[in-house]
C-alpha cells in the first residue's frame, strides 16, 4: 500500500506541474468556502 503521506521529492526527482500543484489549493480553498457557508447558514436558520 502506497503511503497517505508523501515525503519530500527524491533527489533529482522532477516537481509536479504548476498546475496540478495550484489545483490542490484551489480545490482546498472551494471546499473550505463551502463549508463555511453551510455551517453560517445553518446558524442563521437556528438564531431566526
Amino acid at each position: 500500500m502506497a503511503p497517505i503521506i508523501e515525503g519530500p521529492p527524491e533527489e533529482g526527482e522532477a516537481p509536479r506541474p504548476l498546475g496540478k500543484r495550484l489545483l490542490w489549493f484551489v480545490a482546498l480553498w472551494l471546499v473550505s468556502l463551502i463549508g463555511v457557508a453551510a455551517i453560517a447558514y445553518s446558524l442563521r436558520a437556528l438564531i431566526l
